[in-house]
């Protein structure tokens, strides 16, 4: 009966020394691929589609305790502008030549324990390319609670703060940390959004109560690597839609939709 305590302890003793939030150690760059995409325009193929995507090399690197440096390297620009999915994506030479000199500028950011802290940017930096940094940043985003497998909370991120749903499960023949969340973007605390072009509307609340015209979720999918300084993130896969329907149709509403990439490439030594 002592031996198969001991052997509890032990088990316990070592799982709580693996660190699930992610770390960047020191005096090593992280490479990563990352890819994000943004498309609007009806939700059924073969209709009419606009939109954009960024891919480009992602390097993090510690700069001090709790301090990180994030740099895109060689990002290119795709439009799309055509019918869903037949037409191709088309290099965007012209925007990606603009906006290369800002790309090359790497911002500071605080991160502990999975959490974002500051993040300190140029003013020379355009909203636009400020934006890409700001969603690889809420892909890093991680509140991860060591004594739960499944919890909520309302988390702070580029939507806002809003109610975050955490599952937690661990391989630990394949050492590997699975982790998904999802957002409720229509129950927030506090929510980041900017209305225009409304100025001559008015709210109409019976119809709210029917109904929100505009809804919103993501989800987060993640695959770790366990580690007892910090978890490596080794793919990540982020899926966000926004839904407006005006007039409470069934089927045909406008959407936007963003997903975003981020694959572990490999670790340099500075």
């Amino acid at each position: 009966m002592r031996a198969v305590v001991l052997a509890l302890t032990l088990a316990l003793v070592a799982s709580q020394s693996v660190n699930f939030a992610p770390d960047f150690a020191a005096s090593k760059t992280y490479v990563y691929k990352y890819e994000a995409l943004l498309l609007g325009g009806l939700p059924e193929e073969g209709l009419a589609r606009a939109g954009v995507k960024v891919v480009s090399k992602v390097l993090i690197s510690a700069v001090a305790e709790n301090t990180y440096l994030l740099k895109l390297v060689n990002p290119e620009i795709f439009q799309y502008s055509g019918v869903w999915p037949k037409d191709p994506f088309v290099p965007a030479a012209k925007l990606t030549s603009v906006l290369a000199a800002q790309f090359s500028i790497p911002i500071k950011f605080e991160y502990a324990k999975g959490v974002v802290g500051k993040v300190f940017a140029p003013t020379a930096l355009s909203e636009t390319v400020l934006n890409v940094h700001r969603g690889i940043l809420n892909i890093l985003q991680l509140n991860i609670k060591k004594t739960q497998n499944v919890y909520e909370l309302q988390e702070s991120g580029v939507q806002g703060v809003c109610k975050t749903h955490y599952v937690i499960s661990e391989d630990a023949k394949a050492q590997r940390i699975h982790l998904t969340k999802s957002k409720d973007l229509n129950n927030c605390q506090e929510r980041i959004r900017k209305d225009f072009g409304l100025a001559y509307t008015e709210k109409c609340v019976e119809c709210q109560q029917r109904g929100e015209a505009l809804m919103g979720a993501a989800t987060y999918n993640y695959i770790m690597k366990p580690a007892a300084s910090g978890a490596l993130i080794l793919e990540a896969t982020v899926t966000e839609l926004h839904q407006f329907t005006p007039f409470n149709e069934m089927s045909g509403a406008a959407q936007m939709e963003a997903k975003q990439m981020l694959t572990f490439v490999e670790i340099k030594k500075d």
